[in-house]
């Protein structure tokens, strides 16, 4: 089986192309022949794995995704083969798979006048629409079940095209036995990690926390992925506890440092964090916005709408603190990302060969 993948930045750097990255190791190693086509590899690829550096293209942003896209476009057509998969986690037009990673453009957001006359947001939902629908796409893949929701209810002539989720798998499987102590009744420890700080709801975290103070003195927030800078404004005098750590390579250490994790996001694909939470056996609380989500079943913790109040919030985290213990380890593995992605290839080529 011959599958290209199609990413701008190959390497782990991010979300995406973590994604990307360990799924084209996975293939390679299930016998496919991988090739990727990215503008810039930024980290030596997995064995059996073929990467094609197709070359940088300046911002702005948007621009750039037309340049990658001719690139690969050209290149697909000076090196045809009508036995491979194109697999596109970008906004391309010429595959025959695409994998939706983000939100939908403008999703969440107010819709002015002046901004739909904007050329950046005409064209950018061009190149979205352009991704769903284009002449080649034969599948749609979101990364949660709330993301196709979201797409389905934007673009509803994708409809036929559409598939189940395929959530990512979570590396921190692989590092062993992870066990969780005793929570103090007066303590603990809450944890919360994200760059976009606002977006995924730390001023709510640390409102929740303020709240359990009351009634656990002792307890601690660790705050990881965030400049102390950043957010020195919102902890104003009721800093005593907290702990920012900035960005972390260790989530393993992060991870066994905290009692419960807290993702109040008001918008999220999907949510890698939580899924390592639950891996390494942390309970969960986290908003039903998150993709993630509707993987948070009562044996890992529990979700609640993002616009509850901090009072709803504050009570399911005491519970979870007090009196909660995962029944066990999450589980997901990129093998299974990688067998289940195949089998949509397998579809695809076999319908191609019809």
């Amino acid at each position: 089986m011959k599958v290209i993948q199609v990413v701008k930045n190959y390497g782990p750097i991010g979300g995406m192309e973590e994604y990307v990255f360990n799924l084209s190791k996975e293939l390679a190693a299930r016998e496919t022949e991988v090739t990727v086509l990215c503008e810039k590899q930024i980290t030596k690829s997995p064995r059996g794995i073929r990467v094609v550096e197709l070359g940088k293209h300046r911002k702005p942003h948007w621009i750039s995704h037309f340049r990658f896209s001719a690139a690969v476009d050209r290149w697909l057509r000076e090196h045809p083969d009508e036995n491979r998969i194109t697999h596109s986690h970008e906004r391309q037009n010429s595959h025959n798979l695409t994998t939706f990673h983000t939100t939908p453009f403008g999703a969440g957001k107010k819709k002015k006048l002046l901004h739909r006359a904007s050329p950046r947001h005409l064209l950018y939902e061009y190149l979205e629409k352009r991704e769903l629908m284009g002449p080649k796409t034969k599948a749609i893949v979101p990364v949660s079940d709330n993301l196709g929701k979201a797409l389905l209810q934007k673009h509803p002539s994708m409809k036929p095209l559409l598939r189940g989720p395929i959530f990512p798998g979570v590396a921190l499987e692989a590092e062993g036995n992870w066990t969780r102590p005793d929570v103090k009744e007066k303590g603990g420890t809450i944890g919360f990690i994200g760059r976009e700080w606002e977006r995924k709801g730390l001023p709510k975290v640390i409102e929740i926390w303020s709240e359990l103070k009351k009634v656990r003195p002792a307890l601690k927030l660790r705050v990881a992925g965030v400049p102390q800078g950043e957010i020195s404004e919102l902890l104003h005098q009721s800093n005593e506890g907290v702990e920012v750590l900035g960005w972390i390579d260790d989530k393993r250490s992060f991870y066994q440092s905290i009692d419960l994790l807290l993702h109040p996001a008001k918008q999220e694909a999907f949510g890698m964090i939580i899924a390592e939470a639950m891996t390494a056996q942390r309970p969960v609380l986290c908003s039903a916005e998150c993709g993630a989500a509707s993987l948070v079943t009562k044996e890992y913790g529990a979700t609640l709408p993002a616009a509850n109040g901090t009072e709803d919030w504050t009570n399911a985290a005491h519970r979870l603190l007090s009196n909660f213990t995962p029944a066990k380890n999450f589980s997901r593995t990129w093998k299974q990302v990688a067998s289940e992605y195949r089998a949509i290839y397998e579809e695809l080529l076999g319908a191609t060969n019809d």
